[in-house]
């Protein structure tokens, strides 16, 4: 463990998960802030030199798309940046260099409705709609969907969604999702996610039901765009690299999904544990184990592409 690593994590615990980030709090209340959150973004382009950046829209959304000035690549990465369906955790400049230029892809970075205007099934229809105006010009094997933490819970919904309603829409080649969850858990998921607990300086095992009540205020959406891993369907669903902290609470739910994979017939998959880390840790590549999480992934994309 890097000293700046070993320095973050109690750090972490004690800012984070120590604060009140993790109490109930009215759904209002969660509106507001959400909404204080979202005020403070401002959308603006990349500047990277040797790098194109383009703003490409879709329904009033901004999709930012970014390749190697001069060049029209075959391939994109789609990545969807985490946040909580709150707010966009866009990547660094660094990780954006990365993603372009050791792929060899267009990086696509859709900017999906959040919450509370928008609900989980407008980012899922959103996501399928950006996938499917990337078909016209790519081939769906080309495509590589990379989703962190609430960005892989849109990865994932995206995907059910098509198995549900969409079956012979063409699914992309790979999907990539770390730190996923989904808000649906069952009990031996809840255990195990119990007995990580301690060791996860950012969540809480129980937090899930309490958000049900903020993502789902109406109780109306479908099982399968909340998420359950252990119930859902993945049916047709392509080659899966999943990845969890072995201190996030999140990974207790890691077996839940290879039992569901395993049922559905997902035949090229790999979950990948990595002990030690935390939440979503690869987003975070001025830590040595960042850029080693970062490295791993890109690997990741690089053998899918060579294969």
């Amino acid at each position: 463990m890097s000293l700046l690593y070993s320095i973050l994590k109690p750090v972490m615990r004690k800012v984070v998960k120590g604060s009140s980030v993790h109490q109930e709090e009215s759904y209002e209340e969660f509106k507001q802030a959400s909404y204080a959150i979202q005020k403070k973004f401002k959308f603006t382009l990349p500047r990277i030199k040797g790098y194109e950046f383009r703003d490409q829209q879709l329904d009033g959304f901004h999709i930012i798309v970014g390749k190697k000035a001069g060049s029209k690549p075959d391939r994109a990465v789609v990545y969807f940046p985490g946040g909580g369906s709150r707010r966009w955790q866009l990547p660094f400049k660094s990780s954006i260099k990365r993603y372009i230029t050791e792929t060899g892809a267009e990086l696509w970075i859709p900017l999906y409705p959040l919450l509370p205007d928008y609900d989980l099934m407008d980012e899922t229809e959103f996501t399928v709609r950006v996938h499917e105006k990337m078909l016209q010009r790519f081939r769906p094997e080309a495509i590589v969907w990379l989703g962190f933490s609430g960005g892989a819970d849109v990865l994932m919904q995206a995907g059910r969604h098509m198995v549900q309603k969409f079956p012979d829409l063409p699914m992309p080649g790979l999907m990539i999702p770390v730190s996923v969850s989904g808000l649906l858990m069952s009990e031996e998921a809840k255990a195990r996610m119990k007995e990580i607990d301690p060791r996860d300086p950012l969540l809480h095992w129980d937090m899930f039901d309490t958000m049900v009540k903020y993502y789902n205020p109406n109780g109306n959406l479908p099982q399968y765009i909340l998420g359950k891993a252990d119930e859902d369907d993945y049916t047709g669903f392509p080659k899966v690299i999943m990845y969890f902290a072995g201190d996030e609470v999140f990974a207790g739910i890691a077996p839940d999904y290879e039992k569901s994979f395993i049922r559905c017939g997902v035949k090229d998959y790999a979950i990948k544990i990595k002990p030690g880390m935390f939440h979503a840790w690869p987003v975070f590549p001025f830590v040595k184990e960042g850029r080693e999480g970062e490295r791993e992934i890109i690997d990741d994309i690089r053998r899918y592409y060579a294969d």
